[in-house]
């Protein structure tokens, strides 16, 4: 991966615990210690840039979709010797991989994107600057010069210390692989994280992982290498890689919605604030018994309204009472739209009442062609009421923002069993933990939305 604009190569760890890159196995084939060849000039602190000035930070917005422009976008391909199954040099048939493919048009999008000023870098025990067709070269035919070694959290605070700016983002795409030189090290991986992306205490720091697989053409490094060094004609499986949107957390947003919403991906996203989504209770919408609008206004129905206080006329346990929340969550990364992450993380609090969750489910043709209000929402949540207060009570529907269960699935202690074990990284779970302890705090973590709706007795 890459190092910091100023080049300085950071002191080992706490206690020396050097937590080395994917790329830093000493039977890798590697660089000679000799100086960079002219075609690889290191990053410098001050980078020339290929475009006019950057843009002003654009205001945050409401809506995603009046977003501005961003003022730069850095790209940092990781090029170390664990890469090159994923980038195998050109084959006879002319044959290439997923990740090839994928890459490749991403930074093309991202070529073509109207950001002000594009940067493209290749990893190596620091970061060299490239032009777009370089880096897209190097993605289409292959790496030539493998990376020898580098450090993980150096990389990340290089990332965070040297290239970190408003309105910017940088996209590190990497296999992520940790190779802790000894097996102490392991339990210190995401403390090694948290202090590599905490070091220079950025308050709106944000962090998006996008995860994808590829089939695999060459020899694979694991991780630990105590029984395994390496495999060679590997994978049987696919491998994954990642893409890390690194940067001020409305640029991370806005970043992700205009190019990387489109494909499909695992994702988690930290420090990223949404704006809340649009909703509105639905009266004629498989609702059950005795209610109404509570609002002053409900009577007009004016065109496009959303209402939020539910007036129950009677309820009990013989005679529920349920109504439907209608929620437009088009705005949302893909993660908080998928409607088993829904089911399991909406949450309902009350006072004084039973009234609980149902039932969460998605749009369909039948909804999305109805002449109802309900043709404007893309998820519904159905709410039981059996008891009610004397009074108006709140009520808040609420998406906990929780690590979603493809990071452990993804997760492996030992990959020198690649094949068998499938597509996993080693360690996953505790990197991702380095960066939630940075982007969020657990005893306060706030959710991804909230939507205070009414519960009272009809007057």
């Amino acid at each position: 991966m890459h190092l910091t604009s100023s080049f300085r190569l950071l002191p080992a760890l706490a206690l020396g615990l050097l937590l080395c890159g994917c790329y830093s196995r000493s039977d890798m084939k590697g660089e000679t210690s000799a100086a960079s060849s002219p075609a690889e000039t290191p990053a410098a602190t001050e980078a020339t840039t290929e475009t006019g000035p950057p843009l002003e930070p654009a205001a945050a917005s409401s809506s995603p979709t009046t977003a501005g422009v961003l003022a730069q976008v850095n790209v940092f391909l990781e090029v170390s010797g664990s890469m090159e199954g994923f980038m195998p040099k050109t084959a006879a048939n002319g044959s290439n991989t997923r990740f090839q493919q994928h890459v490749a048009q991403f930074l093309s999008a991202v070529n073509r994107s109207s950001a002000a000023r594009k940067n493209y870098f290749r990893i190596k025990e620091k970061p060299y600057r490239d032009s777009y067709q370089q880096l897209s070269q190097t993605v289409r035919a292959g790496i030539q010069q493998p990376a020898s070694s580098t450090n993980i959290p150096t990389v990340l605070d290089t990332l965070v210390g040297g290239y970190y700016a408003p309105n910017t983002v940088n996209v590190l795409i990497s296999d992520f692989i940790y190779s802790p030189k000894n097996a102490g090290a392991i339990p210190y991986i995401s403390t090694d994280v948290t202090d590599a992306l905490n070091r220079t205490r950025r308050a709106d720091l944000a962090v998006s992982v996008y995860g994808y697989t590829s089939d695999f053409r060459g020899t694979f490094y694991p991780a630990l290498t105590t029984s395994v060094k390496k495999i060679n004609g590997c994978c049987d499986t696919d491998i994954p890689y990642y893409f890390w949107v690194i940067g001020p957390a409305d640029a991370v947003r806005r970043f992700d919605a205009a190019l990387l919403e489109k494909q499909p991906a695992q994702q988690a996203h930290f420090g990223v604030k949404y704006p809340t989504p649009a909703s509105s209770l639905l009266n004629r919408f498989q609702n059950v018994g005795s209610w109404y609008y509570g609002e002053k206004d409900a009577s007009k129905r004016t065109a496009g309204a959303s209402y939020h206080t539910v007036a129950v006329s009677s309820v009990s346990a013989r005679e529920p009472v349920e109504f439907v929340v209608g929620l437009n969550l088009k705005t949302l990364p893909g993660l908080y739209r998928d409607l088993n992450y829904l089911k399991t993380n909406l949450k309902l609090q009350a006072q004084d009442t039973d009234a609980k969750i149902s039932s969460v489910f998605a749009a369909t043709d039948q909804t999305k062609n109805s002449s109802g209000a309900e043709n404007q929402y893309t998820h519904f949540v159905k709410v039981r009421v059996t008891k009610l207060g004397k009074a108006a009570r709140p009520l808040q529907l609420m998406l906990n923002d929780q690590q979603p269960a493809w990071i452990s699935q993804w997760t492996t202690k030992n990959d020198s069993n690649i094949n068998q074990a499938g597509a996993k990284t080693f360690a996953l779970s505790s990197l991702v933990d380095g960066v939630a302890a940075v982007t969020s705090n657990e005893q306060d973590k706030a959710p991804v939305f909230a939507i205070p709706l009414t519960l009272q007795p009809a007057d």
